[in-house]
Protein backbone atom coordinates (compact mmCIF):
# COMPACT_ATOMS: atom_id res chain seq x y z
CA UNK A 1 0.00 0.00 0.00
CA UNK A 2 1.67 3.24 -1.09
CA UNK A 3 -0.89 5.87 0.20
CA UNK A 4 -0.70 6.72 3.97
CA UNK A 5 -4.08 6.60 5.40
CA UNK A 6 -4.20 2.63 4.60
CA UNK A 7 -1.17 2.24 6.13
CA UNK A 8 -2.56 0.94 9.40
CA UNK A 9 -5.02 -1.63 7.83
CA UNK A 10 -3.57 -5.30 7.81
CA UNK A 11 -2.70 -6.96 4.53
CA UNK A 12 -5.41 -9.18 4.75
CA UNK A 13 -7.87 -9.97 1.31
CA UNK A 14 -10.96 -11.19 4.37
CA UNK A 15 -11.06 -7.11 4.67
CA UNK A 16 -11.29 -6.38 1.06
CA UNK A 17 -15.07 -5.45 1.54
CA UNK A 18 -14.74 -3.41 5.25
CA UNK A 19 -11.80 -1.23 2.91
CA UNK A 20 -14.09 -0.41 -0.23
CA UNK A 21 -16.66 0.41 2.65
CA UNK A 22 -14.28 3.11 4.66
CA UNK A 23 -12.63 4.57 1.50
CA UNK A 24 -15.92 5.19 -0.21
CA UNK A 25 -17.89 6.74 2.25
CA UNK A 26 -14.71 8.83 2.70
CA UNK A 27 -14.83 9.89 -0.83
CA UNK A 28 -18.63 10.89 -0.40
CA UNK A 29 -18.00 13.38 2.44
CA UNK A 30 -14.64 14.50 1.61
CA UNK A 31 -14.53 18.50 0.98
CA UNK A 32 -12.87 18.42 -2.96
CA UNK A 33 -14.26 14.86 -3.84
CA UNK A 34 -15.38 15.18 -7.65
CA UNK A 35 -18.93 16.56 -7.51
CA UNK A 36 -19.71 13.43 -9.73
CA UNK A 37 -18.86 11.06 -6.85
CA UNK A 38 -20.28 12.38 -3.58
CA UNK A 39 -23.21 10.99 -2.25
CA UNK A 40 -26.27 12.77 -3.57
CA UNK A 41 -28.02 15.58 -1.99
CA UNK A 42 -31.17 13.68 -1.39
CA UNK A 43 -32.42 9.90 -1.24
CA UNK A 44 -35.94 8.21 -2.21
CA UNK A 45 -37.52 9.34 1.58
CA UNK A 46 -36.51 12.97 1.44
CA UNK A 47 -37.69 13.51 -2.39
CA UNK A 48 -40.85 12.10 -1.48
CA UNK A 49 -40.98 14.92 1.54
CA UNK A 50 -39.55 17.59 -1.01
CA UNK A 51 -42.57 16.37 -3.34
CA UNK A 52 -45.13 16.92 -0.38
CA UNK A 53 -43.81 20.67 0.82
CA UNK A 54 -44.01 21.51 -3.06
CA UNK A 55 -47.51 20.26 -3.37
CA UNK A 56 -48.28 22.60 -0.67
CA UNK A 57 -46.91 25.34 -1.99
CA UNK A 58 -48.77 24.42 -5.79
CA UNK A 59 -51.93 23.99 -3.44
CA UNK A 60 -51.34 27.83 -1.70
CA UNK A 61 -50.38 29.50 -5.65
CA UNK A 62 -46.98 29.82 -4.76
CA UNK A 63 -46.08 27.34 -7.60
CA UNK A 64 -47.43 26.44 -11.02
CA UNK A 65 -49.00 22.90 -11.11
CA UNK A 66 -46.37 22.35 -13.55
CA UNK A 67 -43.19 22.97 -11.56
CA UNK A 68 -44.03 19.54 -9.62
CA UNK A 69 -42.99 17.32 -13.36
CA UNK A 70 -39.48 17.19 -12.89
CA UNK A 71 -39.72 16.03 -8.85
CA UNK A 72 -42.05 13.33 -9.61
CA UNK A 73 -39.62 12.14 -12.51
CA UNK A 74 -36.66 12.09 -10.25
CA UNK A 75 -38.68 10.53 -7.46
CA UNK A 76 -39.70 7.94 -10.06
CA UNK A 77 -36.55 7.21 -11.16
CA UNK A 78 -34.90 7.10 -7.40
CA UNK A 79 -37.69 5.02 -6.27
CA UNK A 80 -36.92 2.80 -9.45
CA UNK A 81 -33.53 1.91 -8.70
CA UNK A 82 -33.35 2.26 -4.29
CA UNK A 83 -32.24 -0.92 -3.10
CA UNK A 84 -34.09 -0.20 -0.04
CA UNK A 85 -37.30 0.55 -1.91
CA UNK A 86 -36.41 -2.84 -3.28
CA UNK A 87 -36.25 -4.60 -0.27
CA UNK A 88 -39.19 -2.67 2.08
CA UNK A 89 -41.64 -2.30 -0.69
CA UNK A 90 -40.47 -4.74 -3.58
CA UNK A 91 -42.40 -5.02 -6.97
CA UNK A 92 -45.55 -3.33 -5.41
CA UNK A 93 -44.02 -0.20 -5.92
CA UNK A 94 -45.71 0.39 -9.56
CA UNK A 95 -48.73 1.06 -8.32
CA UNK A 96 -47.34 3.85 -6.18
CA UNK A 97 -45.55 5.12 -8.74
CA UNK A 98 -48.20 5.41 -11.13
CA UNK A 99 -48.95 8.81 -11.24
CA UNK A 100 -51.03 9.43 -14.58
CA UNK A 101 -50.50 12.76 -16.35
CA UNK A 102 -49.71 14.35 -13.03
CA UNK A 103 -52.47 16.66 -12.74
CA UNK A 104 -54.58 14.76 -9.96
CA UNK A 105 -52.29 16.57 -7.05
CA UNK A 106 -54.46 15.30 -4.47
CA UNK A 107 -54.05 11.34 -5.49
CA UNK A 108 -50.29 11.91 -6.05
CA UNK A 109 -50.31 13.28 -2.38
CA UNK A 110 -51.81 10.69 -0.73
CA UNK A 111 -49.36 8.33 -2.89
CA UNK A 112 -46.19 9.86 -1.30
CA UNK A 113 -47.30 10.26 1.86
CA UNK A 114 -47.51 6.25 2.11
CA UNK A 115 -44.26 5.64 0.52
CA UNK A 116 -42.62 8.70 2.83
CA UNK A 117 -44.14 6.26 6.08
CA UNK A 118 -42.97 3.44 4.50
CA UNK A 119 -39.27 4.60 3.31
CA UNK A 120 -38.92 6.62 6.87
CA UNK A 121 -35.64 7.34 8.04
CA UNK A 122 -35.63 4.52 10.83
CA UNK A 123 -36.37 2.04 8.45
CA UNK A 124 -33.83 3.46 5.50
CA UNK A 125 -30.92 3.21 8.11
CA UNK A 126 -31.83 0.37 10.13
CA UNK A 127 -32.20 -1.32 6.64
CA UNK A 128 -28.91 -0.08 5.02
CA UNK A 129 -26.88 -1.17 8.42
CA UNK A 130 -28.06 -4.73 8.31
CA UNK A 131 -27.70 -5.06 4.99
CA UNK A 132 -23.80 -2.82 4.62
CA UNK A 133 -22.46 -5.53 7.72
CA UNK A 134 -23.93 -9.06 6.18
CA UNK A 135 -22.41 -7.60 2.53
CA UNK A 136 -19.02 -7.02 4.22
CA UNK A 137 -18.55 -9.19 6.04
CA UNK A 138 -19.99 -12.29 3.16
CA UNK A 139 -16.93 -9.92 1.47
CA UNK A 140 -18.53 -10.10 -2.02
CA UNK A 141 -20.94 -7.93 -4.07
CA UNK A 142 -18.85 -4.60 -3.97
CA UNK A 143 -21.31 -2.70 -6.85
CA UNK A 144 -24.47 -3.27 -4.18
CA UNK A 145 -21.63 -2.17 -1.00
CA UNK A 146 -21.14 0.81 -3.74
CA UNK A 147 -24.14 2.05 -3.97
CA UNK A 148 -25.64 1.27 0.44
CA UNK A 149 -22.61 3.14 0.87
CA UNK A 150 -23.68 6.10 -1.22
CA UNK A 151 -27.13 5.61 0.40
CA UNK A 152 -26.29 5.21 4.14
CA UNK A 153 -24.18 8.62 3.60
CA UNK A 154 -27.24 10.26 2.16
CA UNK A 155 -29.24 9.39 4.71
CA UNK A 156 -26.95 10.41 7.27
CA UNK A 157 -26.79 13.83 6.00
CA UNK A 158 -30.80 13.83 5.46
CA UNK A 159 -31.58 12.76 8.91
CA UNK A 160 -29.18 15.58 10.44
CA UNK A 161 -25.45 14.25 11.16
CA UNK A 162 -23.32 16.88 9.45
CA UNK A 163 -20.69 15.98 6.34
CA UNK A 164 -17.96 17.23 8.84
CA UNK A 165 -18.63 14.84 11.79
CA UNK A 166 -19.51 12.03 8.92
CA UNK A 167 -15.73 12.78 7.60
CA UNK A 168 -14.26 13.03 11.27
CA UNK A 169 -15.67 9.34 11.80
CA UNK A 170 -14.65 7.54 8.98
CA UNK A 171 -11.06 9.16 9.62
CA UNK A 172 -11.00 8.33 13.08
CA UNK A 173 -11.96 4.73 12.86
CA UNK A 174 -10.81 3.57 9.69
CA UNK A 175 -7.64 5.96 8.89
CA UNK A 176 -6.24 6.82 12.26
CA UNK A 177 -3.52 5.16 14.18
CA UNK A 178 -5.64 2.38 15.12
CA UNK A 179 -4.77 -0.83 13.41
CA UNK A 180 -7.33 -2.06 11.30
CA UNK A 181 -7.17 -5.76 11.35
CA UNK A 182 -10.46 -7.51 11.52
CA UNK A 183 -14.15 -6.42 10.94
CA UNK A 184 -14.92 -4.46 14.40
CA UNK A 185 -14.20 -1.46 13.29
CA UNK A 186 -17.35 -1.63 11.38
CA UNK A 187 -19.63 -2.24 14.25
CA UNK A 188 -17.84 1.02 15.89
CA UNK A 189 -18.52 3.16 12.69
CA UNK A 190 -22.05 2.31 12.57
CA UNK A 191 -22.59 3.32 16.60
CA UNK A 192 -20.87 6.66 15.76
CA UNK A 193 -24.13 7.66 14.41
CA UNK A 194 -26.97 7.15 17.09
CA UNK A 195 -30.67 8.96 16.01
CA UNK A 196 -31.13 10.45 19.09
CA UNK A 197 -30.67 14.15 19.38
CA UNK A 198 -28.92 15.77 22.40
CA UNK A 199 -28.64 19.11 23.97
CA UNK A 200 -25.49 21.46 23.24
CA UNK A 201 -24.28 24.83 24.89
CA UNK A 202 -22.01 26.58 22.22
CA UNK A 203 -19.51 29.38 23.55
CA UNK A 204 -18.49 32.09 21.47
CA UNK A 205 -16.03 35.27 21.93
CA UNK A 206 -17.51 38.14 20.95
CA UNK A 207 -17.19 41.90 20.09
CA UNK A 208 -18.20 44.21 22.88
CA UNK A 209 -20.70 45.34 20.79
CA UNK A 210 -22.74 42.91 22.09
CA UNK A 211 -23.10 44.36 25.75
CA UNK A 212 -25.64 46.37 24.08
CA UNK A 213 -28.44 44.07 22.97
CA UNK A 214 -27.83 41.86 25.87
CA UNK A 215 -31.30 41.59 26.97
CA UNK A 216 -32.64 41.11 23.42
CA UNK A 217 -30.16 38.13 23.52
CA UNK A 218 -32.50 36.32 25.79
CA UNK A 219 -35.02 35.78 22.86
CA UNK A 220 -32.75 34.02 21.31
CA UNK A 221 -31.70 31.62 24.29
CA UNK A 222 -28.20 33.50 24.20
CA UNK A 223 -26.53 34.79 27.24
CA UNK A 224 -23.88 37.37 26.98
CA UNK A 225 -21.05 37.60 29.62
CA UNK A 226 -17.95 39.12 30.54
CA UNK A 227 -17.17 35.76 32.82
CA UNK A 228 -17.71 32.50 32.52
CA UNK A 229 -18.62 29.85 35.66
CA UNK A 230 -15.74 27.93 36.53
CA UNK A 231 -17.68 24.66 35.48
CA UNK A 232 -17.11 25.77 32.17
CA UNK A 233 -13.46 26.51 32.06
CA UNK A 234 -12.82 23.38 33.88
CA UNK A 235 -13.69 21.55 30.63
CA UNK A 236 -12.10 23.67 28.12
CA UNK A 237 -8.88 21.67 27.26
CA UNK A 238 -7.93 24.03 24.56
CA UNK A 239 -7.33 27.27 26.75
CA UNK A 240 -10.03 28.77 24.09
CA UNK A 241 -11.47 30.38 27.04
CA UNK A 242 -8.31 32.04 28.92
CA UNK A 243 -6.93 33.99 25.73
CA UNK A 244 -10.22 36.83 25.56
CA UNK A 245 -9.48 40.16 25.47
CA UNK A 246 -10.07 43.40 27.33
CA UNK A 247 -12.97 44.09 24.30
CA UNK A 248 -14.33 40.78 23.95
CA UNK A 249 -16.80 39.37 25.90
CA UNK A 250 -18.30 35.64 26.28
CA UNK A 251 -21.35 34.58 24.23
CA UNK A 252 -23.18 31.20 25.23
CA UNK A 253 -26.07 29.63 22.62
CA UNK A 254 -27.65 27.78 24.81
CA UNK A 255 -29.96 24.55 24.36
CA UNK A 256 -29.24 23.49 20.94
CA UNK A 257 -31.16 20.37 19.55
CA UNK A 258 -28.84 18.42 17.21
CA UNK A 259 -27.43 15.49 16.20
CA UNK A 260 -23.67 16.08 16.31
CA UNK A 261 -21.68 18.97 17.87
CA UNK A 262 -20.87 20.23 14.13
CA UNK A 263 -24.35 20.70 13.67
CA UNK A 264 -24.91 22.17 16.94
CA UNK A 265 -22.23 24.99 15.96
CA UNK A 266 -24.19 25.86 12.68
CA UNK A 267 -27.41 25.55 14.55
CA UNK A 268 -25.86 28.46 17.13
CA UNK A 269 -24.67 30.34 14.08
CA UNK A 270 -27.94 30.74 12.55
CA UNK A 271 -29.22 32.33 15.60
CA UNK A 272 -26.32 34.57 16.16
CA UNK A 273 -26.48 36.05 12.40
CA UNK A 274 -30.79 36.53 12.87
CA UNK A 275 -29.54 38.73 16.20
CA UNK A 276 -26.61 40.00 14.32
CA UNK A 277 -28.66 41.60 11.39
CA UNK A 278 -31.48 42.35 13.20
CA UNK A 279 -29.13 45.01 15.55
CA UNK A 280 -27.63 46.05 12.03
CA UNK A 281 -31.00 47.12 10.68
CA UNK A 282 -31.26 49.83 13.78
CA UNK A 283 -27.47 50.45 14.17
CA UNK A 284 -25.18 50.46 10.78
CA UNK A 285 -22.00 51.85 11.57
CA UNK A 286 -20.96 48.86 13.82
CA UNK A 287 -21.77 44.96 13.02
CA UNK A 288 -21.28 42.63 15.71
CA UNK A 289 -18.72 39.71 15.57
CA UNK A 290 -17.91 36.51 17.11
CA UNK A 291 -15.27 34.00 17.04
CA UNK A 292 -14.55 31.45 14.23
CA UNK A 293 -14.05 28.60 16.89
CA UNK A 294 -16.35 27.51 19.30
CA UNK A 295 -16.38 25.71 22.63
CA UNK A 296 -19.19 23.04 22.47
CA UNK A 297 -20.71 21.63 25.50
CA UNK A 298 -23.14 18.47 25.13
CA UNK A 299 -25.39 17.40 27.86
CA UNK A 300 -23.04 14.33 29.37
CA UNK A 301 -20.48 17.47 29.67
CA UNK A 302 -18.08 16.43 26.54
CA UNK A 303 -16.60 19.49 25.33
CA UNK A 304 -14.81 20.16 22.03
CA UNK A 305 -12.99 23.01 20.25
CA UNK A 306 -14.51 23.66 16.69
CA UNK A 307 -13.34 25.87 14.32
CA UNK A 308 -14.69 26.97 11.02
CA UNK A 309 -15.83 24.04 8.77
CA UNK A 310 -15.20 24.04 5.25
CA UNK A 311 -17.86 26.82 3.30
CA UNK A 312 -19.74 25.36 0.40
CA UNK A 313 -18.54 28.12 -1.57
CA UNK A 314 -15.08 27.26 -0.86
CA UNK A 315 -15.07 23.21 -1.99
CA UNK A 316 -13.47 24.00 -4.91
CA UNK A 317 -10.18 22.85 -6.04
CA UNK A 318 -7.77 25.95 -6.05
CA UNK A 319 -4.89 26.82 -8.19
CA UNK A 320 -1.71 27.29 -5.77
CA UNK A 321 -1.09 30.79 -5.08
CA UNK A 322 1.74 31.45 -7.70
CA UNK A 323 0.03 29.25 -10.52
CA UNK A 324 -2.68 32.09 -9.63
CA UNK A 325 -1.53 34.84 -9.87
CA UNK A 326 -0.38 33.36 -13.68
CA UNK A 327 -3.49 32.72 -14.46
CA UNK A 328 -5.22 35.83 -13.59
CA UNK A 329 -2.28 37.78 -15.28
CA UNK A 330 -2.88 35.82 -18.53
CA UNK A 331 -6.41 36.35 -17.99
CA UNK A 332 -6.33 40.18 -17.41
CA UNK A 333 -3.47 40.55 -20.77
CA UNK A 334 -5.62 38.00 -22.95
CA UNK A 335 -9.43 38.79 -22.03
CA UNK A 336 -11.05 41.06 -25.05
CA UNK A 337 -14.95 40.70 -24.33
CA UNK A 338 -17.46 43.52 -26.19
CA UNK A 339 -18.20 46.17 -23.88
CA UNK A 340 -21.96 44.64 -22.79
CA UNK A 341 -20.24 41.56 -22.35
CA UNK A 342 -17.61 42.80 -20.29
CA UNK A 343 -20.06 44.47 -18.03
CA UNK A 344 -22.03 40.95 -17.27
CA UNK A 345 -18.53 39.01 -16.42
CA UNK A 346 -17.34 41.73 -14.37
CA UNK A 347 -20.63 41.80 -12.96
CA UNK A 348 -20.58 37.90 -12.38
CA UNK A 349 -16.71 38.11 -10.52
CA UNK A 350 -17.95 40.59 -8.24
CA UNK A 351 -21.13 38.12 -7.10
CA UNK A 352 -18.89 35.20 -7.11
CA UNK A 353 -16.82 36.98 -4.69
CA UNK A 354 -19.25 38.31 -2.51
CA UNK A 355 -21.18 34.82 -2.30
CA UNK A 356 -17.32 33.21 -1.41
CA UNK A 357 -16.98 35.74 1.77
CA UNK A 358 -20.99 35.60 2.99
CA UNK A 359 -21.22 32.81 5.68
CA UNK A 360 -25.52 32.51 4.84
CA UNK A 361 -26.26 29.57 2.80
CA UNK A 362 -29.45 31.08 0.94
CA UNK A 363 -27.27 34.53 0.35
CA UNK A 364 -24.89 32.08 -1.20
CA UNK A 365 -27.60 30.36 -3.42
CA UNK A 366 -29.07 33.47 -4.45
CA UNK A 367 -25.39 35.41 -5.36
CA UNK A 368 -25.06 32.28 -7.79
CA UNK A 369 -28.24 32.01 -9.06
CA UNK A 370 -28.16 36.02 -9.99
CA UNK A 371 -24.76 35.18 -11.38
CA UNK A 372 -26.42 32.56 -14.01
CA UNK A 373 -29.20 34.65 -15.05
CA UNK A 374 -27.02 38.05 -15.67
CA UNK A 375 -24.53 35.53 -17.57
CA UNK A 376 -26.73 33.38 -19.10
CA UNK A 377 -29.91 35.15 -20.14
CA UNK A 378 -31.34 37.49 -22.54
CA UNK A 379 -30.86 36.12 -25.85
CA UNK A 380 -34.15 34.25 -26.53
CA UNK A 381 -37.84 34.64 -25.68
CA UNK A 382 -38.23 32.02 -23.11
CA UNK A 383 -38.69 31.62 -19.40
CA UNK A 384 -35.61 32.30 -17.82
CA UNK A 385 -35.16 28.94 -16.12
CA UNK A 386 -35.40 27.15 -19.99
CA UNK A 387 -32.69 29.74 -21.13
CA UNK A 388 -30.59 28.71 -17.85
CA UNK A 389 -30.94 25.12 -18.39
CA UNK A 390 -30.16 25.60 -22.18
CA UNK A 391 -27.37 27.35 -21.74
CA UNK A 392 -25.86 26.25 -18.93
CA UNK A 393 -25.89 22.28 -19.31
CA UNK A 394 -23.67 22.21 -22.11
CA UNK A 395 -21.03 23.55 -20.51
CA UNK A 396 -21.64 20.77 -17.79
CA UNK A 397 -21.81 17.89 -20.47
CA UNK A 398 -18.39 19.03 -22.44
CA UNK A 399 -15.81 17.74 -20.09
CA UNK A 400 -17.85 14.98 -18.15
CA UNK A 401 -16.08 12.26 -19.43
CA UNK A 402 -13.33 13.53 -19.39
CA UNK A 403 -13.24 15.12 -15.57
CA UNK A 404 -13.58 11.60 -14.55
CA UNK A 405 -11.04 9.80 -15.92
CA UNK A 406 -8.74 12.81 -14.86
CA UNK A 407 -10.36 12.02 -11.39
CA UNK A 408 -9.76 8.26 -11.35
CA UNK A 409 -5.80 8.82 -12.95
CA UNK A 410 -5.03 11.36 -10.37
CA UNK A 411 -6.36 8.57 -7.48
CA UNK A 412 -4.88 5.78 -9.13
CA UNK A 413 -1.46 8.12 -9.66
CA UNK A 414 -1.97 9.11 -6.01
CA UNK A 415 -1.49 4.87 -4.94
CA UNK A 416 1.60 4.20 -6.73
CA UNK A 417 2.94 6.67 -8.86
CA UNK A 418 5.97 4.32 -9.98
CA UNK A 419 3.67 1.66 -11.14
CA UNK A 420 1.35 4.20 -12.89
CA UNK A 421 3.92 6.18 -14.63
CA UNK A 422 5.59 3.10 -15.71
CA UNK A 423 2.75 1.55 -17.19
CA UNK A 424 1.22 4.42 -19.19
CA UNK A 425 3.91 6.20 -20.74
CA UNK A 426 4.76 2.80 -22.37
CA UNK A 427 1.43 3.22 -24.61
CA UNK A 428 1.98 4.68 -28.15
CA UNK A 429 -1.64 6.15 -28.06
CA UNK A 430 -1.93 9.58 -27.10
CA UNK A 431 0.12 12.63 -26.53
CA UNK A 432 -0.02 13.12 -22.37
CA UNK A 433 -0.91 10.69 -19.36
CA UNK A 434 -4.47 11.50 -20.11
CA UNK A 435 -4.70 10.02 -23.33
CA UNK A 436 -2.85 6.96 -22.60
CA UNK A 437 -4.42 6.68 -19.00
CA UNK A 438 -7.35 6.44 -21.53
CA UNK A 439 -6.34 4.37 -24.14
CA UNK A 440 -6.04 1.37 -21.29
CA UNK A 441 -9.12 1.91 -19.88
CA UNK A 442 -11.41 1.51 -22.89
CA UNK A 443 -9.31 -0.81 -25.72
CA UNK A 444 -9.54 -3.63 -26.06
CA UNK A 445 -5.59 -4.10 -27.13
CA UNK A 446 -4.56 -3.02 -24.04
CA UNK A 447 -6.65 -5.91 -21.87
CA UNK A 448 -3.45 -7.39 -20.16
CA UNK A 449 -2.62 -3.82 -19.07
CA UNK A 450 -5.52 -3.46 -17.40
CA UNK A 451 -5.14 -6.58 -15.73
CA UNK A 452 -2.02 -5.44 -14.08
CA UNK A 453 -3.36 -2.64 -12.83
CA UNK A 454 -6.07 -4.53 -11.45
CA UNK A 455 -3.43 -6.90 -9.97
CA UNK A 456 -1.56 -4.07 -8.60
CA UNK A 457 -4.87 -1.70 -7.02
CA UNK A 458 -5.67 -4.83 -4.93
CA UNK A 459 -4.80 -2.84 -2.24
CA UNK A 460 -6.67 -0.16 -3.50
CA UNK A 461 -10.62 -1.73 -3.93
CA UNK A 462 -11.89 1.76 -4.55
CA UNK A 463 -9.69 2.32 -7.42
CA UNK A 464 -9.82 -1.16 -9.02
CA UNK A 465 -13.41 -1.30 -8.86
CA UNK A 466 -14.29 1.98 -10.35
CA UNK A 467 -10.94 1.21 -13.22
CA UNK A 468 -13.56 -1.92 -13.78
CA UNK A 469 -16.75 -0.31 -13.99
CA UNK A 470 -14.97 2.95 -16.14
CA UNK A 471 -14.32 0.14 -18.69
CA UNK A 472 -17.49 -1.23 -19.05
CA UNK A 473 -19.15 2.42 -19.70
CA UNK A 474 -16.64 3.81 -21.58
CA UNK A 475 -15.60 1.29 -23.78
CA UNK A 476 -18.87 0.29 -24.98
CA UNK A 477 -20.76 3.63 -27.67
CA UNK A 478 -24.57 2.55 -26.01
CA UNK A 479 -23.61 2.61 -22.79
CA UNK A 480 -21.19 5.70 -23.32
CA UNK A 481 -24.30 7.73 -24.30
CA UNK A 482 -26.80 6.26 -21.49
CA UNK A 483 -24.04 7.12 -19.02
CA UNK A 484 -23.94 11.26 -20.63
CA UNK A 485 -27.98 10.99 -20.73
CA UNK A 486 -27.94 9.97 -17.41
CA UNK A 487 -26.02 12.84 -16.01
CA UNK A 488 -27.78 15.31 -18.81
CA UNK A 489 -31.19 14.12 -16.91
CA UNK A 490 -29.81 14.49 -12.91
CA UNK A 491 -28.22 18.11 -13.59
CA UNK A 492 -31.28 19.18 -15.17
CA UNK A 493 -33.28 18.16 -12.28
CA UNK A 494 -30.83 19.54 -10.06
CA UNK A 495 -30.85 23.37 -11.88
CA UNK A 496 -34.61 23.08 -11.45
CA UNK A 497 -34.37 22.25 -7.22
CA UNK A 498 -31.28 25.08 -7.62
CA UNK A 499 -34.46 28.03 -9.07
CA UNK A 500 -37.37 26.40 -6.95
CA UNK A 501 -35.06 26.26 -3.33
CA UNK A 502 -34.50 30.26 -4.76
CA UNK A 503 -38.06 31.22 -5.38
CA UNK A 504 -38.75 29.14 -1.95
CA UNK A 505 -36.25 31.66 -0.15
CA UNK A 506 -36.94 34.93 -1.99
CA UNK A 507 -41.15 34.60 -2.02
CA UNK A 508 -41.86 32.50 1.00
CA UNK A 509 -38.06 32.70 3.08
CA UNK A 510 -38.37 28.86 3.48
CA UNK A 511 -34.46 27.04 3.44
CA UNK A 512 -35.01 23.42 2.59
CA UNK A 513 -32.42 21.36 4.78
CA UNK A 514 -30.44 20.48 1.32
CA UNK A 515 -29.27 24.23 0.68
CA UNK A 516 -26.10 23.85 1.64
CA UNK A 517 -25.64 20.97 -1.17
CA UNK A 518 -27.07 23.24 -3.39
CA UNK A 519 -24.72 25.60 -3.19
CA UNK A 520 -21.72 23.78 -3.38
CA UNK A 521 -23.38 22.25 -6.54
CA UNK A 522 -24.37 25.59 -8.01
CA UNK A 523 -20.67 27.35 -7.17
CA UNK A 524 -19.48 24.09 -9.01
CA UNK A 525 -21.60 24.81 -12.13
CA UNK A 526 -20.46 28.32 -11.95
CA UNK A 527 -17.10 27.82 -11.68
CA UNK A 528 -17.12 25.46 -15.00
CA UNK A 529 -18.78 27.94 -16.90
CA UNK A 530 -16.63 30.91 -15.96
CA UNK A 531 -13.51 29.03 -16.30
CA UNK A 532 -14.96 27.63 -19.94
CA UNK A 533 -15.51 31.29 -20.66
CA UNK A 534 -12.23 32.21 -20.06
CA UNK A 535 -10.71 29.74 -21.84
CA UNK A 536 -12.79 30.85 -24.95
CA UNK A 537 -12.18 34.02 -24.89
CA UNK A 538 -8.30 33.45 -24.24
CA UNK A 539 -7.74 31.23 -26.70
CA UNK A 540 -10.66 31.39 -29.57
CA UNK A 541 -9.56 34.50 -31.46
CA UNK A 542 -12.89 34.40 -32.39
CA UNK A 543 -15.02 34.55 -29.39
CA UNK A 544 -15.34 38.55 -28.36
CA UNK A 545 -19.06 38.04 -26.62
CA UNK A 546 -20.46 35.89 -23.58
CA UNK A 547 -23.14 35.26 -26.32
CA UNK A 548 -20.61 33.65 -28.91
CA UNK A 549 -19.11 31.74 -26.02
CA UNK A 550 -22.46 30.15 -25.31
CA UNK A 551 -23.22 28.97 -28.87
CA UNK A 552 -19.43 27.94 -29.38
CA UNK A 553 -20.08 25.63 -26.71
CA UNK A 554 -23.78 24.53 -28.01
CA UNK A 555 -21.66 23.90 -31.07
CA UNK A 556 -19.18 21.47 -29.56
CA UNK A 557 -21.64 19.83 -27.50
CA UNK A 558 -23.61 19.28 -30.77
CA UNK A 559 -20.87 18.01 -32.26
CA UNK A 560 -20.03 15.14 -29.81
CA UNK A 561 -23.76 14.34 -29.67
CA UNK A 562 -23.39 13.82 -33.63
CA UNK A 563 -20.10 11.66 -33.06
CA UNK A 564 -22.13 10.03 -30.39
CA UNK A 565 -24.57 9.00 -33.19
CA UNK A 566 -22.59 8.10 -36.17
CA UNK A 567 -20.11 6.15 -34.27
CA UNK A 568 -20.80 2.36 -34.02
CA UNK A 569 -17.69 1.62 -31.29
CA UNK A 570 -15.05 3.35 -29.45
CA UNK A 571 -11.75 2.27 -31.21
CA UNK A 572 -8.23 3.84 -31.06
CA UNK A 573 -9.31 6.29 -33.90
CA UNK A 574 -12.27 7.87 -31.74
CA UNK A 575 -11.44 7.37 -28.29
CA UNK A 576 -10.26 10.56 -27.83
CA UNK A 577 -12.78 12.57 -29.49
CA UNK A 578 -15.38 11.13 -28.06
CA UNK A 579 -13.71 10.71 -24.00
CA UNK A 580 -11.86 13.60 -23.68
Amino acid sequence: MKESRLKYWKKDESLDSLLFFALRCRECVFDYTLDSFKYPALNSNTICKEALKLIKEIEEDNFTPKSITPVLEELIFKLKNDLVVKQLIGDDIKYYINFGDYTNLKEIKIKIEILFNKLSSDKNIKYLTEELKKLILENKEKRKIYELATNYISSLINVGFSQTFIYSSVNNIFFSSTSVDDISSLENFFNSFEIKPKKYNCIYKVSDIFDEISQSSNVFNIEILNQLDASFIVLDKNNFLNSKNKNERFLIVNEIIALDSVNAKSIAEKRLNKLSNLFVFFHHKIQPTWSNSSLIIDENKVSILIKDKVSAMSKATDYRPKKAAIKLNQLIRSLRLENSSFAKYDRVIDLHGIAVQNKVLENQLLQNWISFETLLVGYENTSKIDQVLKHLVPFLLIRYTNEQINELLKDINRFDQSFFRTQVKAIPEGENLLDKFTAILVLDKYKSVRIEFYKQLKYSPLNKFRMAEFHKIFSDINSLKAHIEKHKTKVDWQIKRMYRTRNLIVHAGIVPTFTETLVENSHNYLDKLISTINYLCINENSILSIEQALKEVEIIHSKRNANLKDYKDINENNYIKLLL
